[in-house]
């Protein structure tokens, strides 16, 4: 074990500074729309039917609940999402997105697109497929199960 680890040599300091940039640059893009990268992510999940509880988008996003219902608060403040209460239970919730929600989608998930391919630019498609593999490697290794929700790359 090495006492001297220094952090440049850390993969955790490198897949952070590359996370910290990509959401930034995006979130720059995201001004235009009022939005930030994690009302983006939520909607993303409602939109594309994967989650419709709190609990459970929270669970897919890797978020804090308590996170989920602020985000929630300022989607619903702006007519992104709507919240369905249970009639017996009114603690449970369902979430829907909204038409309004649906055409922001639209717009932003093709911007999404883009930003994504200009920091895979460089990478030839095999070279992509392996860093995905690899990604999906890391993640199952902290209990992170990717293989029936991350599609294909093409």
């Amino acid at each position: 074990m090495k006492s001297d680890f220094k952090l440049q040599n850390s993969f955790a300091f490198w897949i952070h500074r590359l996370n910290n940039l990509l959401q930034e640059q995006f979130n720059k893009q995201l001004k235009d729309y009022d939005i930030t990268w994690p009302q983006w992510m939520l909607l993303n999940v409602l939109n594309g039917s994967d989650a419709n509880t709190p609990a459970v988008i929270a669970e897919h996003l890797g978020v804090d609940r308590s996170g989920i219902t602020r985000l929630l608060d300022r989607l619903e403040s702006k007519d992104y999402i709507e919240r369905e209460h249970d009639k017996l239970d009114r603690r449970s919730v369902k979430l829907h997105i909204t038409d309004k929600g649906k055409k922001l989608m639209a717009e932003i998930n093709a911007l999404a697109y883009q930003h994504q391919e200009q920091f895979l630019t460089d990478l030839h498609l095999s070279e992509r497929r392996g860093f995905k593999k690899e990604l999906q490697k890391m993640l199952r290794t902290s209990g992170v199960d990717t293989l029936s929700t991350w599609q294909r790359i093409d």
